[in-house]
């Protein structure tokens, strides 16, 4: 990931903006401070879903239901007199583990059909706040929650708003040490090119799972906050337009970037009280600046100023080509890949039938025939994307026939395409880095980009005759470049 400062400016920069946002609150005071704490809330449960949308790519319109399951679970485990230390993390792993049930069937859709089910689920939890009155008081909802105390000293309204911005602060700052590790590159990955990431080893389903993971369990985080903060929840506080809101917040605030989920908190919560004098007319005039905004803005605010300003680009020493040699020398080579009796069938057609090949290591291969006659069907079953009807694919003994795409790759079978598949959200020397873990994501707070890495990827990249820009996203270069 490029920034317009450096990783170390970036961190200074959200600390002080959490300064400032402590200071503000002792300076103000009544309404002004809860309205912080909105602002604070929001932010944390946007930087949740912008992992889940900006990096990973994956629309949800569920967020309130996660919301809502973290405020409630908060809320019963208050009155049932459980400290709120031990209730704030309970409603985050309630969140977190309702969001990975909700993934195994969510994550294996896409576009409009994943939008469904989420919204199916946050009518499920809105309704089902409302019916099942037992636990949730139903419309009548709860109340008479105590404040956290610490020791003997019960928090007041002002402290859980600081806490609250704290939290908004420490979120921003692990969002951006998640996208700059290995688990953010596997997101951006499956995000730009799925097929793509998944012939480097990148399994899909557990990339798309534990984004919706983290998603949720920052929702329930934030839900959890909410309940002491408001002293009352109820279903109404948990409507499906908030999703919709919180979706426009990620939106205006700038999908993927860091400062995004803040920004677009900012907006959508200021702007309504703002507009507070205008009575029923508020809503209108406020969902047409929200349009206004993604019309003239589409990249969002944050990644429209950014647009503007110049990109500073890194003093990368490439590895020597002694070194990358020495490095291809040493990936193990298997003996053979063996082929036998290979065959696939679509329905009634048979598109591959009896096919025998043995490829010995260290050795160029082809196989020739005319359009249609099933090469590039041979090439799916052996890279995993196609499971055999018949036959056998061994490499070095061990069988793949079958095996999923990304256990082909990281058994040592590596797929390039006709038409070249890249990570465009991510530099070129980027994309040379996520080819060299095979799938492994590595620690999910640790610098993927360390200055080995990118001297390895430069060293790559020199070694095979590229001399352009290591900085240049790869959506922005000519297709000749290529």
């Amino acid at each position: 990931m490029q920034y317009l400062i450096s990783r170390t400016g970036l961190d200074l920069l959200i600390l002080a903006l959490t300064v400032g946002g402590l200071v503000l609150t002792f300076a103000s005071g009544g309404y002004i401070q809860f309205v912080m704490g909105l602002v604070a809330l929001t932010t944390v449960l946007c930087v949740g879903l912008n992992v889940l949308y900006g990096l990973t790519g994956l629309v949800s319109l569920g967020q309130v239901g996660f919301f809502a399951i973290g405020a409630y679970a908060t809320g019963v485990l208050l009155l049932n007199d459980v400290s709120f230390w031990i209730a704030l993390p309970a409603a985050a792993v309630a969140a977190g583990i309702t969001g990975c049930l909700l993934a195994i069937p969510a994550v294996r859709m896409a576009g409009p059909f994943l939008a469904m089910v989420t919204i199916a689920f946050a009518f499920i939890v809105e309704h089902g706040a409302v019916e099942w009155r037992a636990v949730t008081g139903g419309q009548n909802g709860l109340t008479g929650f105590q404040m956290p105390m610490i020791g003997g000293y019960t928090l007041s309204e002002t402290d859980l708003v600081l806490f609250s911005i704290c939290l908004a602060g420490l979120s921003l700052y692990l969002y951006r040490r998640l996208s700059d590790s290995g688990w953010g590159m596997a997101m951006t990955g499956m995000r730009d090119a799925e097929t793509a990431a998944s012939s480097l080893g990148y399994r899909p389903f557990v990339v798309k799972s534990t984004a919706f993971a983290i998603a949720a369990a920052m929702a329930g985080v934030a839900g959890g906050l909410f309940t002491p903060l408001m002293m009352f929840i109820a279903p109404s506080n948990f409507p499906f337009s908030q999703s919709i809101l919180f979706l426009f917040a990620v939106l205006i605030g700038g999908a993927g970037s860091v400062l995004g989920p803040l920004a677009g908190a900012l907006v959508t919560v200021l702007l309504p009280e703002f507009l507070s004098g205008l009575a029923e007319y508020r809503l209108l005039f406020f969902g047409g600046l929200l349009v206004g905004v993604l019309l003239i803005a589409p990249r969002g605010l944050v990644g429209s100023i950014a647009a503007f300003l110049p990109r500073p680009s890194r003093a990368i020493k490439p590895s020597p080509a002694t070194d990358i040699e020495a490095l291809l020398a040493g990936y193990p080579k298997p003996d053979k890949l063996e082929i036998q009796g290979l065959g696939i069938s679509f329905g009634g057609v048979r598109a591959v039938d009896g096919v025998s090949l043995s490829l010995p290591s260290g050795a160029v291969t082809s196989i020739i025939g005319p359009n249609g006659a099933g090469k590039t069907t041979i090439l799916n079953m052996i890279s995993g994307f196609y499971k055999p009807t018949d036959g056998d694919i061994t490499l070095s003994g061990k069988s793949l026939a079958g095996l999923p795409a990304f256990e082909a790759a990281r058994s040592g079978i590596a797929r390039t395409y006709q038409t070249t598949k890249l990570f465009e959200n991510m530099s070129v020397v980027a994309n040379v880095i996520s080819g060299l873990s095979r799938g492994r994501l590595g620690q999910p707070l640790g610098q993927i980009e360390s200055p080995e890495n990118l001297e390895l990827a430069a060293g790559l990249l020199r070694y095979c005759g590229y001399l352009g820009d290591l900085d240049k996203r790869a959506g922005d270069l000519p297709h000749v470049d290529r």
